[in-house]
């Protein structure tokens, strides 16, 4: 990465670095994969009585972000 008092590079230069990095990583064996995406979740906490909307991927378990007890 270029630092503030280095010389500066083009937005094409660190695009060209990234993608080097990408490949020798991809040629040591490595994988990249993607992460579950994040969905909104309505929620009322039966609890505490919370409402309100949570961001979760699937299968995750949810707490109140309250009182900490487990919604889904």
């Amino acid at each position: 990465m270029a630092s503030r008092n280095g010389p500066k590079v083009s937005r094409a230069e660190l695009k060209a670095q990234a993608e080097a990095a990408l490949a020798a990583f991809r040629n040591q064996g490595g994988a990249v994969k993607q992460m579950p995406s994040v969905e909104p979740v309505n929620f009322a906490c039966s609890t505490c009585g919370h409402t309100g909307v949570i961001g979760a991927r699937d299968g995750q378990t949810i707490r109140c972000p309250k009182c900490r007890s487990i919604i889904r």
